[in-house]
């Protein structure tokens, strides 16, 4: 970062000011400090905790940032964000109205942006967080205008717009921004699959029927409606259901890698999901299914990531389930990390292994 002065020279600017209260707090005589500042001022700072105590800075020097801090303290944090350096700059800016600061940001300046800012309710703890936000007020795409009908904009209803943008502003967003950690974490397999089957019944706009949903359970219903009238269907010949599954990994005496189509499913029939899907993936060497019995009867799906310099390839668990989608058991998922753990070593191969379970 730079700061320009008025004769034309240029400063270089270094360094950072990111520290929180709670930092503060634990230096000596920093709680007494901490003390000193109104409750109603700490409230509205909390939101920002790398920024908040140089935007309190910026506030107690200067009349308009104060009023900023006060009335919408997101654009405080918006200049602090953009000059965490140059104080004499980012008082500057705190001079001019809303409008014209968040078109100097290079952000959309509209009432309806503003009126976005006033739904933001999210932590700004993280740098994805600060994009999710910002990359909504671009001047050109202005994607802020979807949340028009948000009472209020939460880190689920930015996160599912990152994932699935064109069901931001539908029912089933709406519905989603309050569901579970749980039902989130599935929640992008589960809509993937569901387009997927809907496609293949003939479904123009599956993501259209998914958007008048209320909630993920009307996902999942929907999902297993969809498998069964897929199953139902008659079986339609293709010249590459006959062609042989690559088998990169081994199995065990449990766990058995699915190696042709039939098979599959086979697989998708008895555990009633649409593993099925996978079939052009796993030609293609993209994708990997295999078969569990013990200690509970699961469908295993990998991901294979190939490299662009002809090394090995990297594999990724993706999904673990069980009858009609249900989630494994904890004694289940350590079996199947146990054995992906084997056949790593084997092979001499990376793959992602989570920390073990407790």
């Amino acid at each position: 970062m730079e700061r320009h002065y008025h004769d034309g020279s240029v400063e270089a600017l270094e360094g950072s000011v990111d520290f929180s209260l709670q930092q503060i707090a634990h230096s000596p005589g920093g709680v007494h400090w901490v003390n000193t500042i109104p409750d109603h001022l700490i409230d509205l700072i909390e939101p920002y905790p790398d920024l908040g105590v140089y935007m309190l800075s910026l506030a107690a020097t200067n009349r308009r940032a104060m009023d900023l801090l006060i009335t919408r303290p997101i654009m405080l944090y918006f200049i602090c964000q953009a000059y965490p350096l140059d104080r004499e700059q980012a008082i500057a800016l705190c001079q001019f109205g809303q409008r014209e600061i968040l078109h100097m940001l290079g952000f959309a300046s509209s009432k309806g942006a503003l009126k976005f800012l006033d739904k933001i309710n999210v932590t700004f703890d993280t740098r994805s967080t600060h994009l999710q936000v910002t990359r909504l007020l671009h001047p050109i795409a202005e994607r802020y205008r979807y949340f028009n009908h948000y009472p209020t904009i939460n880190a689920q209803a930015l996160q599912l717009d990152m994932v699935f943008p064109y069901l931001t502003g539908s029912k089933l967003a709406h519905g989603l921004t309050k569901a579970s950690l749980k039902n989130r974490v599935r929640l992008p397999t589960l809509i993937n699959d569901t387009v997927q089957l809907g496609l293949r019944l003939g479904y123009e706009a599956p993501m259209d029927v998914l958007a008048q949903l209320e909630d993920i359970d009307a996902v999942s219903r929907l999902h297993d409606t969809w498998v069964q009238r897929r199953r139902e269907h008659e079986y339609v010949p293709c010249q590459t259901h006959h062609l042989p599954y690559p088998v990169m990994l081994e199995g065990n005496a449990h766990i058995t890698p699915i190696a042709d189509y039939f098979t599959l499913r086979k697989e998708g029939e008895e555990l009633q999901h649409c593993v099925e899907i996978y079939h052009s993936r796993i030609l293609t060497g993209e994708y990997l299914v295999f078969s569990m019995t013990q200690p509970e009867r699961m469908t295993i799906g990998m991901r294979v990531i190939t490299r662009d310099d002809d090394s090995k390839p990297f594999f990724d668990i993706d999904q673990i389930k069980g009858f009609k989608n249900k989630s494994p058991k904890e004694v289940s998922i350590k079996a199947v990390y146990q054995w992906f753990e084997q056949e790593k070593k084997r092979l001499n191969v990376a793959g992602y292994t989570p920390p073990p379970l407790h």
